[in-house]
């Protein structure tokens, strides 16, 4: 018989049903159980009938919308993992110039901004009365000097004491020492720069007292600077010397690559990190001391891995992680829920160690919409 008489049929055997029910004694608990079970078998079977109509529906039905969907195809490439510290950035040629004596500063022969070259003199101190001591020290000297060579002639002779002799001697030597010692100290009285580079700030000027220990000039050779970073001992084994450093300064919005120069042998009781250097040129002068850097220094790499976008990555009951895979069925296409183990993650990829191959087409936009087996419609 047809389908439509038998839910003909079963809807009259229902009417009939509940008219019984009617008119059946609320007292009779057989009764009431009897037409408790004919009502279930009129439940079932009704719930069949309707599954039959909607898969009759659904395929007599053209004007079906089947969801839309973007694909991403796997890929192999090798994957790179980076972790980041921040590190600060420092010169050694970077100092404040000191007078090495006290004195009245006669002259500041540069400014701020200047571009001056090693030994340059940077400003003269008033060594006028070293000047008066060198003078007195060369009238005694050239009077030991005399005695000296008339004592010498004589002791070539035979003539005179030998202590006469090293006595004069002995006092030339000494006064020749005092003054190349004090002439030592009057050049000092020329304040010179010690490296080439650029006068940062001046603190001092003409007429003013200097003295030792308190700075007349900041100088700084900027040519090329170097950052330092702190690492967790985590990472301990995976950093080395010659690993690859990409740095990025957010202040200048400036990015470059270097090499870590040296690791350090100290573990930071305090932080539990070590001292990483890495080497920066900066013939710009663009790079200033103290300015905060980013690091990024790769602690994993493989090669030829599986690798996709993190996002087109699904979370599943239990943890499970997962994909879409669109596999084209007869010119249909139809999406297959693949579970994927991800090893890591990296600035929006991930390396896939197990659930695909490399050459499938996943689904990217739509992939929370859609189910496992359902044909979707791609949307280039």
């Amino acid at each position: 018989r047809s389908t439509q008489m038998k839910h003909f049929i079963i809807l009259i055997f229902t009417a009939l049903v509940l008219a019984s029910c009617g008119g059946a004694e609320k007292s009779d608990l057989e009764s009431l159980v009897a037409q408790k079970d004919s009502l279930k078998e009129v439940k079932d079977e009704l719930s069949l009938a309707i599954v039959d109509l909607e898969e009759q529906i659904k395929a007599k039905d053209t004007t079906k919308a089947l969801s839309l969907v973007t694909m991403e195809s796997a890929r192999i490439e090798d994957f790179k993992h980076y972790f980041q510290v921040y590190g600060t950035v420092q010169s050694d040629q970077n100092v404040d110039v000191n007078s090495e004596l006290s004195g009245k500063i006669l002259e500041v022969r540069v400014n701020e901004g200047d571009q001056v070259s090693k030994g340059q003199v940077l400003a003269r101190i008033d060594v006028s009365v070293l000047q008066q001591q060198e003078q007195e020290l060369k009238t005694r000297l050239e009077l030991a000097e005399t005695t000296f060579n008339k004592q010498k002639k004589l002791w070539d002779q035979n003539i005179g004491s030998e202590m006469q002799y090293l006595q004069a001697k002995s006092n030339r030597d000494a006064l020749k020492s005092s003054l190349k010692s004090l002439q030592t100290q009057m050049a000092m009285g020329s304040v010179k720069a010690p490296f080439s580079g650029i006068i940062d700030e001046t603190f001092s000027k003409a007429g003013e007292m200097a003295m030792p220990g308190f700075p007349l000039f900041r100088l700084v050779n900027l040519s090329q600077v170097y950052i330092k970073a702190d690492v967790s001992e985590n990472y301990l084994g995976k950093v080395k010397k010659g690993d690859m450093v990409v740095i990025s300064m957010p202040s200048i919005n400036l990015k470059m690559e270097s090499k870590i120069d040296r690791t350090g042998q100290y573990i930071n009781a305090a932080n539990r990190t070590f001292k990483i250097k890495t080497t920066v040129d900066n013939q710009d002068n663009i790079l200033k001391p103290n300015m905060v850097a980013l690091m990024e220094i790769m602690d994993f790499s493989a090669d030829s891995g599986v690798v996709i976008s993190s996002e087109l990555i699904l979370q599943g009951a239990g943890g499970i992680q997962y994909v879409f895979v669109v596999e084209n069925k007869n010119g249909v296409s139809i999406v297959k829920k693949t579970p994927v183990e991800v090893k890591m993650t990296y600035k929006g990829l991930a390396l896939i160690t197990d659930g695909l191959s490399g050459n499938e087409s996943l689904v990217n936009k739509g992939a929370r919409s859609i189910r496992n087996g359902e044909e979707v419609e791609v949307k280039n």
